[in-house]
């Protein structure tokens, strides 16, 4: 009985090692280029997850999972309630069009600042995300 003492200390260890080795790599493959995921969901109606932060230059993929489309706005002059969308200042709006069920669509953060972005079809819903986009 001695000896599972020392063995299972050494099979936690072993786990806590290799957890925090692909925890880093996790980290080190986000940071190398590859896209964070946002998901739009519709029951309920959301981005999955509603706020993220991020790098200057770190490509956002949103994914439509649901079974209806979906779309991605910054700009005021197409939803509903203004105040759901906003942008750091030289930041230009932009807007993914509908996306279909299992389809996506990538934007590349070149600006810091925060971005509030909506759903046009689901505003209403209060689907509704932001980025928060740092140097």
């Amino acid at each position: 009985m001695k000896r599972k003492l020392p063995y299972l200390s050494m099979v936690m260890l072993l786990a806590a090692v290799t957890m925090s080795v692909l925890s880093s790599l996790v980290s080190l493959v986000s940071a190398a280029g590859n896209p964070v995921v946002v998901t739009m969901t519709d029951k309920p109606a959301r981005y999955v997850p509603e706020k993220i932060t991020v790098k200057v230059g770190t490509t956002v993929e949103f994914r439509n999972t649901g079974q209806v489309v979906h779309d991605v706005t910054t700009d005021a002059s197409i939803v509903q309630d203004k105040a759901d969308v906003s942008l750091p200042p030289d930041a230009k709006p932009f807007d993914s069009g509908f996306i279909a069920p299992g389809q996506s669509w990538s934007y590349t953060f070149t600006v810091p600042g925060r971005y509030l972005y909506a759903c046009i079809p689901h505003e209403k819903d209060r689907m509704v995300g932001e980025v928060l986009v740092t140097k």
